[in-house]
């Protein structure tokens, strides 16, 4: 999706404070995980978070982009229980928690009316 928009797609942020004394911490305090989506399919097309190093940005990338939203949260946060081990692993949760439950309120506001 990069370089262009899309008028089929979303973006939801979701927020949650950092572990202390950690460099995240220090330079962020507060992690910021913000997803586009396809409204049609549900299907994350992009995603970011507010991590420190490059290779932390681009690996929960990977992880996040290509799930369908209305999977729900759980098993998402079953693929970073299993691949991601950094030290943020509460906040992303929390912050991915958040970008959830705005999505269901995105789609509970936005249903096309018969």
């Amino acid at each position: 999706m990069s370089g262009t928009f899309q008028w089929n797609t979303v973006l939801l942020s979701g927020y949650a404070k950092l572990p202390a004394s950690t460099t995240a911490e220090a330079v962020y305090n507060i992690l910021v995980v913000a997803v586009v989506f396809d409204i049609r399919t549900g299907v994350i097309v992009d995603a970011e978070a507010s991590m420190v190093t490059d290779l932390a940005k681009r690996f929960i990338s990977k992880l996040m982009v290509g799930y369908n939203m209305n999977d729900g949260p759980e098993k998402l946060m079953e693929i970073f229980e299993r691949y991601y081990h950094g030290t943020a692993k509460k906040a992303l949760e929390t912050a991915l928690r958040a970008v959830f439950a705005k999505y269901k309120d995105y789609m509970a506001e936005n249903q096309p009316s018969d």
